[in-house]
């Protein structure tokens, strides 16, 4: 993955809202079958005991006790319990939501992984299932850490096992990923906002709506930090004067100074100096 994605999904990250809906701990009966159901929520099952079978994406599962699952909503899910000995799992339903896009429809994740530290992971959905059924003022907020406990860990059991994730290839990051390639490829010249508005066909009211909601910023202050990033890069690693690099990140000399200190705290020649101090490997 390349640092331009890293930064989005992080973004992406970083503007998850995230609320449990339901968390339970189950052991099912021989009656707990659906076919072909489109789930509005996602879905964690944690197994604990027996055997059962989920199909999802036209691929069938045989999860065992250990193993963690992720089931996005949106998708066409059916499951159903095997054998005689009960089907025992921690669940729960949550939303996860970037603006009005689900987060799991983004990413390219697995859909199951097995669980490293099981008695850790047990503890955190017994906290869950607690909270959730606890009537305190406070509740609501521990609820969304432990979430984000929970599924930080299943990403990170993600990241081992396939060495990095992916943007999904669907529309609304299609969309995002159009604009933001757009600013990558043309930070020297000067960007609106209605010449990125037309790059998606929206008006350029519902765009600075859109994208502040998928990144957490105005697409003007989206544009000055790729420009800092950028003139970071060039202080540290050229010798072009601070004239030189403020027109090749598309801004006048004082616009440029000026935004600099604001975002570094530091003037630009400041900034090269501590640079040059540091080394190249310690540049931020």
């Amino acid at each position: 993955m390349d640092s331009n994605q890293l930064q989005r999904m992080r973004s992406y990250l970083d503007n998850t809202q995230m609320m449990v809906t339901m968390a339970y701990y189950s052991k099912v009966g021989p009656n707990w079958r659906s076919n072909n159901l489109l789930p509005d929520v996602n879905r964690l099952y944690f197994i604990r005991e027996g055997e059962g079978w989920i199909r999802l994406r036209g691929r069938l599962y045989h999860p065992k006790p250990g193993q963690l699952l992720l089931l996005p909503a949106g998708m066409r899910l059916s499951f159903g319990r095997l054998g005689d000995n009960g089907f025992g799992k921690y669940w729960c339903h949550f939303t996860a939501t970037v603006g009005d896009v689900n987060l799991f429809q983004m990413l390219e994740l697995p859909h199951c992984i097995d669980v490293r530290d099981e008695a850790g992971l047990e503890k955190q959905f017994q906290d869950l299932i607690g909270l959730y059924n606890n009537p305190s003022l406070t509740a609501p907020l521990r609820i969304k850490s432990v979430l984000l406990e929970i599924v930080s860990g299943y990403m990170e059991g993600a990241l081992e096992r396939e060495r990095g994730l992916r943007l999904a290839p669907m529309s609304e990051t299609g969309k995002i990923n159009t604009v933001l390639h757009y600013v990558d490829e043309h930070l020297q010249e000067r960007i609106t906002v209605e010449e990125l508005a037309r790059l998606v066909h929206f008006h350029p009211n519902y765009f600075m709506q859109y994208f502040k909601t998928m990144l957490g910023l105005s697409p003007i202050a989206y544009i000055n930090r790729k420009r800092m990033e950028k003139a970071k890069e060039l202080l540290s690693a050229t010798e072009w004067t601070v004239t030189d690099i403020a027109e090749r990140v598309g801004l006048e000399l004082y616009y440029f100074s000026r935004v600099f200190k604001k975002q570094t705290g530091l003037s630009p020649s400041e900034y090269r100096k501590q640079a040059a101090r540091r080394g190249p490997a310690a540049a931020e």
